[in-house]
């Protein structure tokens, strides 16, 4: 299938969008609560995660923001207090990362203002019927293409 014109408007407002919303759920995770979007997103997979830890495997399979220089972000985030590394007794080669009680904490406390963030500057702006078909068309896309 050849793009038409206007696909390839679809494809600049989705790409100048999601710069514009991250840009300011960065500032906004920032200023309430001294996190990247980067910190949160390894915070919310490791949440979500059973019992609050993942291989770094995992961990790198599963964040969404960026998977380059993810060791060195959890070393930082380490040395924060927000995560713990363990290791495996029947395999030296892996490494578990863990939540700590300060990453939970910190954590519950950013995901009011992230999801209010999101609310605010993104979700306002579709209907629940426009939402719905963004939702669809992204899937098939992410779908697709992750690997």
């Amino acid at each position: 299938m050849q793009p038409r014109p206007e696909d390839w408007s679809a494809w600049q407002m989705f790409f100048e969008a999601h710069a514009a919303v991250c840009a300011r759920l960065e500032a906004a995770m920032q200023a309430g609560h001294g996190l990247s979007l980067r910190w949160y997103d390894v915070l919310l997979q490791l949440h979500n995660a059973p019992g609050g830890r993942l291989t770094m495997r995992e961990l790198g399979r599963a964040v969404v923001i960026s998977k380059s220089g993810l060791t060195g972000l959890v070393d930082r985030m380490q040395r924060a207090g927000l995560v713990e590394r363990g290791g495996d007794p029947d395999d030296r080669r892996v490494v578990h990362i863990a939540l700590t009680p300060a990453g939970t904490d910190a954590y519950r406390r950013a995901r009011a203002d992230h999801r209010a963030a999101v609310a605010e500057r993104f979700l306002r702006h579709v209907s629940g019927e426009e939402a719905a078909v963004i939702e669809r068309a992204l899937r098939r896309v992410r779908n697709e293409n992750a690997g």
